[in-house]
């Protein structure tokens, strides 16, 4: 008997959305619920395919509103089960199904003229997270597919890999999931191109080799942001009294969909982030910005500080940062005898200390993110050479000497 599946390659009504989501990733709305032709609102299956009449009316139920929810009243349940052609594999998708009798032929599309087939997603999330229970027969696997992509597209891709911006893909362990258990899968991108549209399939079980019987539940679907953070300052110099004022860039690859607060926040000496410290807040609706901030004075030394940018959002995650903080000195920062010069040279670092009657006696280095790549004792009057197994990048010294400490900052090419 011949088998209605789909072959597919490896690739929420939520709290404040403040970047793009796929629709009602949550399934609580649904149409024609209670009926064999019942599907989430904004995802369909091959009930409600392209084929016409005939081959929806023919095509079995695929999938079925659960009152078994991780959150909320309802999930969906997809099945694998049995059809006029033999076993269907049980899928829903964002996009449309295009059905054949010709089952080869078929395929999902996101169809960009209709907006109850497609979703627009002009950001490059990080990931995908969302729930599930999974009771399949012996070698079952559920999948999830997901493909960012510009113009039309299709999985499989008949023709439209040109489009593809990037994707991931899920697989469940192929074992009964009685609780309900969270997943989460990356993102991979092959360009720089911005999408258009994200389009989505999930799978009872794989496509050539399901069992009836099959049957998973999804909740709670949602896309992941990371928003980078970058100080203009690999050292943060306070006293008692005065504190440190610099700017910290962040970037984040969910284009925001409302203004919202973009709060840096540092840590304590150890880097832990616990109990964080605001040090400054921007209210933006762009993906990029940046933040002014002042390190407050009486801030304890240290090198071990991270500084983050968070987002009232659960669906932005933030990416650390370094930064030393030291006491300031009365040599202040940047103020170095004009005599001592600092420079890359393939792969060592040079220090010339000669022609200053100030005696250095240890040096650091660090890079941008505030990471010792460096550290040693000298002799002042010295051509030093320090070897650097770090990249290019913008990298400052630190230079300790009896009336405190000195700064350069130099650029590894």
């Amino acid at each position: 008997m011949r088998r209605l599946t789909f072959a597919f390659p490896l690739l929420i009504s939520l709290p404040l959305l403040a970047q793009p989501q796929l629709d009602n990733p949550g399934f609580e709305a649904w149409q024609n619920a209670g009926t064999g032709t019942e599907e989430p609102t904004e995802w369909s299956s091959v009930k409600t395919s392209d084929g016409g009449t005939l081959i929806n009316n023919l095509a079995p139920q695929m999938v079925w509103r659960s009152t078994d929810a991780h959150s909320g009243s309802y999930s969906v349940n997809i099945r694998t089960v049995s059809s006029f052609l033999g076993l269907a594999t049980g899928l829903l998708t964002n996009g449309r199904v295009h059905a054949e009798l010709q089952v080869e032929n078929s395929y999902v599309f996101t169809d960009t003229l209709n907006a109850d087939w497609s979703t627009p997603c002009a950001s490059r999330p990080d990931s995908l997270i969302g729930w599930y229970k999974y009771t399949p027969q012996p070698g079952d696997q559920a999948v999830i597919g997901v493909l960012m992509h510009v113009d039309d597209a299709k999985l499989p891709a008949f023709g439209t890999e040109p489009n593809w911006v990037g994707g991931a893909d899920w697989m469940s362990p192929s074992a009964t999931v009685g609780t309900w258990t969270r997943f989460a899968t990356p993102f991979y991108y092959q360009d720089n191109r911005e999408p258009e549209h994200i389009l989505m399939i999930m799978t009872s079980g794989d496509s050539t080799s399901s069992q009836v019987g099959t049957e998973a539940w999804f909740d709670d679907l949602a896309l992941i942001y990371n928003v980078a953070a970058a100080p203009d300052a690999a050292v943060a110099y306070v006293t008692a009294q005065d504190g440190f004022d610099l700017n910290v860039a962040y970037s984040t690859g969910g284009v925001p969909t409302a203004a919202l607060d973009f709060t840096a926040e540092l840590s304590d000496a150890s880097g832990d982030l616990s109990a964080p410290v605001v040090i400054g807040t921007l209210n933006s609706d762009q993906p990029t910005g940046v933040i002014a901030c002042t390190i407050p004075a009486g801030t304890v030394p240290g090198t071990g500080y991270r500084i983050r940018v968070t987002t009232p959002s659960p669906y932005y995650a933030p990416v650390d940062s370094g930064i030393v903080v030291e006491v300031s000195t009365a040599i202040g920062v940047g103020a170095m005898p004009q005599e001592w010069r600092a420079w890359a040279d393939g792969d060592a670092l040079w220090l010339d200390l000669r022609g200053s009657a100030l005696q250095a006696e240890r040096y650091e280095v660090v890079d941008a993110r505030g990471s010792m790549v460096a550290a040693g004792r000298v002799t002042s009057g010295v051509l030093l050479p320090i070897a650097m197994a770090t990249g290019p990048g913008l990298f400052v010294v630190r230079l300790h000497h009896a009336e405190g400490v000195s700064l350069m900052r130099l650029v590894r090419p």
